[in-house]
């Protein structure tokens, strides 16, 4: 099945796949070097080696909700370059940057002011802890704004079919981070010994590096100059369709991820060991999904600004990782054991992952599959209509999936989530297939 349709859309194929190994090669390197850089930190005192690890959990959400806001413009910008108007094109490129730095300054301030307190509220830490979070905050703070902007140029990159660029500047990046991290963290060839702060500034480092590459390459492929405008039709368009792209990452990857770490902390030992090593695991399957799922967002926003289509590449990318990972699947389940064991030596957790890695990578891939599908309703204009439905979905899905680990564990929670993922697909299909037969409106002059 696989080769016939590779053969059929070849075209398609080879533009997906152009799009998508860059980044999964990105998102690869990244990973590998995030775990450098904290087996560099983990060597640190206890107290500032939690200090990092609060603080920099605390950025990541704050980027990620409202680095949302370049999402929203990867399908606007999509859709306007779809039907070739590079000058609105150019224009949402502009406003987003220039949002991005207002309010990368703006988190900046507010964390220099606030930053401690909050920090303080929200996790309640002792007073050396927080003396080396407000440290590590104050300076890794700047890199919310600088992320924002990268955000925008990768969305750029992509939707002029230059997403190998990422692997350049994202890259180079994370080693400067390395790199400075262990020179200002030990204090290596001269530099002072600077611990949770020298961290910080190896971030702000490697993600000003990324920065800087990012301009240099947009300056090289540009379709339009970059100026700083904040057009109110522009702004209105971003905010508007941002809010329900946040509102849905908030639910779905925040409130539901919660929600289910909650239900899990009930468990016994062994089996939340288990579940810990089994999502370290499934990490990897994560890699494939949020490429996929993000070209198909860019794709089906061009075809959708084009011909009001855009589900042309939702089949080809779902069966596109189907095909990456039922090989990649079946590996980890032959050796699913001395995997488990490169991570712990602990044999009844070694036997937990051995017995829920199959169930675990099979729900796993059938959330790949309903978040293409998303991707696709979302860049078609269909973005609230996927907030509701996937409310109503998780919320229903999480009483189901309670019950479900208060009578059968483990394997509760794995077999809930992929019902969970499943209903979603289903429904996001019949959406799809309810979108293509409507007639397209023919406009008149």
């Amino acid at each position: 099945m696989f080769r016939k349709i590779s053969i059929k859309n070849k075209n398609n194929l080879n533009l997906i796949t152009s799009m998508a190994l860059p980044l999964m090669a990105t998102q690869f390197f990244q990973i590998i070097f995030q775990i450098t850089d904290q087996a560099i930190v983990g060597r640190l005192k206890v107290e500032d080696f939690a200090a990092v690890g609060v603080a920099s959990s605390f950025i990541f959400l704050i980027t990620g909700t409202i680095g949302m806001l370049c999402s929203a413009f990867n399908i606007i910008g999509g859709q306007y370059f779809g039907k070739n108007n590079i000058e609105k094109f150019g224009e949402s490129f502009n406003v987003t940057i220039s949002i991005s730095v207002i309010i990368g300054i703006l988190c900046e301030i507010f964390i220099l002011s606030y930053g401690k307190n909050i920090m303080q509220i929200i996790y309640g830490l002792n007073p050396e802890t927080l003396t080396v979070v407000k440290e590590y905050l104050n300076i890794a703070g700047l890199t919310i704004g600088i992320n924002l902007i990268l955000f925008s140029f990768s969305a750029y990159f992509k939707n002029i079919k230059k997403s190998h660029i990422l692997v350049y500047s994202l890259t180079a990046a994370s080693i400067v981070n390395v790199c400075v991290d262990y020179i200002l963290v030990y204090g290596e060839f001269g530099f002072p010994k600077l611990g949770a702060k020298g961290a910080a500034i190896g971030s702000v480092v490697g993600y000003t590096v990324s920065l800087v590459l990012s301009m240099f390459f947009f300056n090289k492929y540009k379709i339009f100059n970059y100026s700083f405008i904040l057009k109110k039709e522009v702004l209105y368009r971003l905010f508007r369709l941002y809010i329900p792209l946040a509102l849905q990452d908030l639910i779905e990857y925040t409130f539901f991820a919660i929600a289910i770490m909650a239900f899990i902390t009930r468990l016994d030992v062994h089996s939340l060991a288990g579940y810990t090593v089994i999502s370290t695991l499934t990490e990897l399957f994560m890699i494939p999904m949020y490429a996929l799922s993000g070209v198909c967002m860019t794709l089906s926003a061009q075809s959708y600004g084009k011909d009001k289509k855009g589900t042309d590449y939702t089949r080809l990318s779902c069966t596109f990782l189907l095909g990456l990972l039922a090989p990649l699947a079946l590996v980890m389940i032959v050796f699913s054991l001395p995997i488990a064991r490169m991570i712990t030596d602990k044999e009844s957790i070694i036997l937990i992952v051995h017995q829920m890695l199959p169930v675990a990578l099979l729900s796993s891939t059938i959330n790949g599959v309903q978040m293409i599908l998303r991707s696709t309703l979302q860049a078609i204009d269909l973005e609230k209509w996927v907030l509701v439905y996937s409310t109503f979905i998780c919320s229903v899905s999480l009483v189901i999936i309670y019950l479900m680990i208060e009578y059968f564990k483990l394997p509760g929670l794995y077999s809930g989530l992929g019902i969970c993922y499943l209903v979603l697909s289903l429904g996001y299909i019949l959406k799809i297939k309810n979108k293509s037969r409507k007639p397209i409106p023919i406009q008149t002059n």
